[in-house]
């Protein structure tokens, strides 16, 4: 089943289906809508039962995993790594993939921050157009149609327009285009004229409220903030979760610089490492992950990366005050300390035993003098 991944929009979805079982599809569709009420989702999943793509283990992947066929072909918005006079969408086949397992209700911006290619904008050039028009016109692999995911249609230049307007007037036998835009005014009138148009609207919030695992005043809170859109409850679900790990953190970092030579604080470190046992298994590879990450970026503050930064504290904590502690000679054994933590997590390890472990050696780590 390919639509696993789609977070309600069930009429939608029979809308779909009947499409499919009917054999009605129509060779061009334009599916608009913002992008966290699940529009990517839904043109994925209706591209690959398009295609009849079976796959025995399809529940258990990421979208990107779900997605890879053949026949299936991705256009979205790309940014010039280097000197390079052209860059098609398939030079960034792996962070596409990585995107859609992690990010599939994400927007642009995301996209672009996946990528990391700062505040460049990317855009689908007329040389993208013209490889998937060749693309469009080989033989499937399959020997049935072809199918063609336009993420992003607005960032279309104008020549980029013209050519994929000849692509949608003269479609190639068996080829069948989903075009994905926020906005139907954001793309060229001529093409949206050729295609059937599929609005997506905000999800409901009774769909949204079984991917919460939180008290119920909690889910109405979010749910009412959130407004219809997966993106929005994902960036808010972060947010609160990214405040109690600092919280966490920053606690167990002042009780670590502390207990070096102090055996009465050695108690408040055996304390914090309980309090990290005692977070569900999923909250604690959460807080080592943010513990990596937290780590990095302190550690490229002593560079003065800041773009490369992504920390932002959620109680006014001065990452800069930590930096200096966060240097050549244990930022590798800090990483690997976090990240080894959440290897033996994922492989049922005793809580217990490992934060408080984790914890003395955060102690010895983070008074280990430079040189």
């Amino acid at each position: 089943m390919h639509w696993s991944h789609v977070v309600g929009q069930n009429v939608l979805q029979k809308q779909l289906k009947y499409l499919l079982a009917s054999k009605q599809v129509p060779h061009a569709q334009l599916f608009t809508g913002a992008l966290g009420y699940g529009v990517l989702p839904l043109a994925i999943s209706f591209a690959l039962e398009l295609l009849h793509s079976k796959r025995n283990e399809i529940n258990e992947l990421g979208l990107g995993q779900q997605s890879q066929h053949p026949d299936l072909h991705f256009i979205y918005p790309v940014v010039k790594k280097g000197t390079e006079k052209v860059v098609y969408a398939k030079d960034y086949a792996t962070e596409w993939t990585d995107y859609l397992n992690r990010f599939p209700y994400g927007d642009y911006i995301q996209w672009y921050d996946h990528i990391q290619v700062g505040n460049k904008q990317g855009v689908i050039s007329v040389s993208e157009i013209e490889q998937l028009h060749q693309k469009m016109y080989l033989k499937s692999f399959s020997g049935g149609a072809k199918v063609a995911v336009l993420w992003g249609v607005e960032k279309m230049n104008s020549h980029a327009s013209n050519a994929f307007l000849k692509l949608l007037e003269e479609p190639p036998k068996d080829t069948f285009f989903i075009l994905i835009a926020e906005e139907e005014e954001g793309v060229l009138p001529t093409i949206a004229s050729r295609c059937q148009h599929i609005r997506v609207g905000p999800i409901q919030k009774e769909d949204l409220k079984k991917t919460l695992s939180v008290d119920d005043v909690q889910a109405e809170r979010l749910l009412s903030l959130a407004d219809g859109d997966y993106h929005r409850l994902q960036l808010l679900l972060a947010e609160n979760q990214e405040s109690e790990y600092e919280a966490l953190l920053v606690s167990g970092l002042r009780n670590a610089f502390k207990a070096r030579g102090n055996k009465s604080v050695v108690s408040d470190l055996m304390n914090w490492s309980s309090d990290l046992s005692a977070l569900g298994r999923e909250e604690q590879k959460a807080f080592l992950s943010y513990g990596v990450q937290f780590f990095r970026d302190a550690f490229l503050l002593n560079y003065s990366l800041h773009d490369l930064v992504h920390f932002s504290s959620k109680s006014n904590f001065d990452l800069s005050k930590l930096a200096p502690y966060i240097h050549s000679e244990n930022i590798l054994d800090l990483i690997q300390l976090f990240e080894k933590s959440q290897y033996h997590i994922q492989r049922n390890a005793s809580p217990k035993m490992l934060f408080s472990d984790l914890a003395l050696k955060l102690t010895r780590l983070l008074n280990k003098p430079i040189g």
